[in-house]
């Protein structure tokens, strides 16, 4: 029997690129069909997942944290856990209530200000036509309404929902256990079952790796560590230096906003606690906490009343001036010195790894990245680099 062969590098390329997107069409198949088998996984291993990211974010810095104050690793983990509890709490007790106030604060501004520039533009000749779609707009915008209480609420239940961990795969126990506890119950066992299992997890985790390799055949030893090695690189480069990048990120926007604030334009430094915190959680995707950093201060400049032209102009431009220095330090300065060239993944990966994971609640969400950091690895590893060394093997023939 003939094998079939194709000569043509481009043909065999495309070939295989649809070769692959088949086997990922399947593979997506699969998965909604086993989606709700999954998902159940999914939920009742949430704190497990949860427990090993953070593990693999910390153990770095427990490491660092021993060595330098000779604490020994309980020590040095201990010491870790106390300075995360005082942030959780003040991010809890102080952050979010100031956040959520602005935020309503900033949508009642807006409601209250975007009728009138609506008038205004269903007044210019060009939006004549439009003048329906601009009543049906009010009306969308008036039935709307932020209550403090009802978002604090749906914060808390989010909460529960996520400390819940198998709640799902458990739902009747849970209620017949806790139901009379509540929430508070449930998120005190859920944060204690997190930091018994990250515990451990860190005081062997440099145990791992020598384990991994015992259970490897010597032919294959050396080549697997060295990929588990760039599979190390690439996913704790990536979550440990993406969550310092969206913090700076954050942080520059709300100090600079609130510089803005205090040198003139007051609105900016009014919701600049709001505004850096949205920075620094879009942030968690490359190169899109600046943007979505800036939009709401836009708008805010825009929006104010009271304030000339002029004023807003040079607050504008004061505005884009702050975004463009922000987004220039993370693209050329944040990124390539604490990401890594190595551990980078395009901002769009990151999108669609984290819209796949949605669908399997917070576990998928949680793993989504460093899953997509991992096909990264891969891809490089067993196609790009092969491909490359065939164009740079083809060419030295042409050459010769």
């Amino acid at each position: 029997m003939a094998e079939l062969r194709i000569t043509d590098p481009f043909l065999r390329r495309l070939v295989y690129i649809g070769a692959v997107l088949g086997v990922l069409l399947i593979c997506l198949h699969l998965l909604s069909l086993l989606k709700g088998v999954i998902l159940l996984f999914f939920h009742a291993l949430t704190p497990f997942f949860l427990a090993l990211v953070i593990a693999y974010v910390l153990a770095p810095v427990v490491i660092v944290v021993e060595r330098r104050f000779k604490l020994g690793r309980i020590g040095g983990t201990l010491f870790v856990y106390i300075i995360i509890f005082v942030l959780l709490a003040v991010f809890l007790l102080l952050l979010v209530p100031e956040v959520i106030a602005q935020m309503i604060d900033l949508f009642t501004v807006i409601k209250n200000t975007l009728p009138d520039l609506l008038n205004r533009l269903s007044q210019i000749h060009y939006f004549e036509g439009q003048a329906e779609a601009f009543q049906t707009f009010r009306e969308w915008l008036n039935r709307i309404e932020l209550d403090y209480n009802r978002i604090l609420t749906m914060f808390l239940q989010s909460l529960e929902k996520i400390a819940s961990g198998g709640y799902a795969a458990a739902k009747g126990v849970a209620q017949e256990v806790f139901g009379g506890i509540g929430f508070l119950i449930r998120l005190l066992l859920f944060l204690v079952f997190i930091g018994i299992i990250n515990f451990y997890l860190i005081l062997d985790w440099e145990r791992i790796r020598p384990f991994l390799k015992k259970m490897l055949s010597s032919r294959h030893r050396e080549r697997a560590m060295d990929l588990l090695a760039k599979i190390d690189l690439s996913v704790g480069g990536f979550l440990r230096g993406q969550l310092t990048v969206a913090a700076l990120v954050g942080l520059m926007f709300a100090l600079g906003l609130f510089g803005l604030g205090f040198i003139g334009f007051p609105a900016l430094s009014k919701y600049c606690i709001f505004i850096g915190t949205l920075a620094g959680i879009a942030g968690l995707v490359p190169y899109l906490g600046a943007v979505i950093g800036v939009a709401p201060a836009i708008l805010i400049v825009l929006l104010t009343a009271g304030v000339s032209w002029p004023t807003k102009l040079i607050t504008l431009a004061s505005v884009l001036a702050l975004f463009s220095l922000i987004q220039g330090l993370e693209g050329f300065v944040l990124q390539p010195k604490i990401v890594g060239k190595g551990a980078g993944l395009h901002p769009l990966a990151v999108m669609l790894a984290l819209t796949l994971g949605a669908q399997f609640g917070i576990a998928g969400i949680m793993i989504a990245v460093p899953c997509a950091a991992i096909i990264r690895v891969f891809i490089r590893e067993f196609y790009l680099e092969r491909v490359e060394a065939t164009e740079q093997g083809a060419g030295s023939e042409v050459e010769g």
